[in-house]
């Protein structure tokens, strides 16, 4: 579900006829748990008790003073809040804990549970450089590099279709198995690879994408017949499929040939795999009739 409804749903239920059973403890409720660098999100703390004109603190976890106090409306406590107020002097990319409680006259509340959010930044993109094996079976391998812009680096991260597949070493061998694991088992498997770095340990500080490139996973073992197979790619895909065909050979004796093609030129598919026919060709066959012709010789 979308944060966004679940957090006007998780309002919405919040009405006089569902506060019936009050409790001692307020609760927060939050759009979402992790914000970018620069943006801002609400925060609300829910009434503990059925009584209203009272004023909500709300507590970065860990301390005792609140730094943010505002007053009750409609039993609800609304914070908008800047990523920078939510950090509170910690770094970009830090992870911070917050609780409320709600003060009326001599009241006050029990602290809610702590909601954590997290502040993330971002770094400039690296750059993907891939070996110029790029049609693989399950268990061949493509080196790949992820080269970022800064150093020293936490790690580094390669996408598969914008899926985590692996993470540490910026460089690194990827089999086709890893690539295609969160796929569906199929005959051929167009990838589009990327990576990403975390330049600081402990903080959630990721870089944008990196360039990407286009890998085919071929595993003929998904198929018992003999295939012919087109992948249409973009133009600046194309340079690393040299040659552009290739045929292989099954276990079972089933051949599966791959044609690399420009998608921009031709359609707008990204692969198509049919099964290969055998033209049958007839040759006829025209009986030639020599006649003999016998010639009788008169004597004189």
């Amino acid at each position: 579900m979308d944060l966004v409804l679940l957090f006007a749903l998780s309002l919405c239920w919040w009405t006089p006829e569902t506060r019936s059973q009050w409790s001692e403890k307020p609760k927060i409720i939050i759009s979402e748990d992790e914000i970018k660098d620069g943006e801002s999100m609400k925060l609300v703390c829910t009434l503990p008790i059925d009584y209203g004109g009272g004023e909500c603190n709300l507590y970065r976890e860990g301390s005792s003073i609140p730094f943010r106090v505002i007053r009750e409306v409609g039993y609800l406590c609304t914070f908008v809040l800047s990523s920078k107020e939510l950090l509170g002097g910690r770094p970009v990319g830090s992870t911070v804990g917050f609780t409320c409680n709600y003060h009326l006259q001599q009241y006050t509340s029990i602290h809610s549970d702590a909601r954590v959010i997290t502040v993330t930044g971002s770094s400039p993109s690296p750059h993907l450089s891939i070996s110029h094996h790029r049609l693989l079976s399950p268990a061949d391998s493509v080196e790949v590099t992820c080269t970022p812009p800064v150093h020293p680096v936490a790690r580094c991260h390669f996408y598969s279709d914008n899926v985590s597949v692996t993470r540490g070493s910026c460089s690194r061998n990827l089999t086709g198995e890893q690539l295609a694991m969160w796929k569906r088992p199929t005959l051929l498997l167009p990838i589009n690879l990327t990576c990403r770095y975390y330049p600081k340990h402990g903080l959630e500080i990721r870089s944008e994408p990196s360039n990407h490139y286009q890998v085919l996973v071929l595993d003929v073992s998904e198929e018992s017949r003999s295939m012919d197979c087109s992948v249409w790619l973009e133009d600046d895909q194309l340079d690393g499929f040299r040659g552009r065909n290739w045929a292989t050979v099954g276990a079972d004796g089933q051949t599966v040939s791959v044609q690399v093609l420009n998608r921009n030129l031709t359609t707008d598919k990204t692969w198509d795999c049919t099964e290969t026919t055998t033209e049958t060709t007839t040759e006829t066959t025209t009986e030639t009739t020599t006649e003999t012709t016998t010639e009788t010789t008169t004597g004189p």
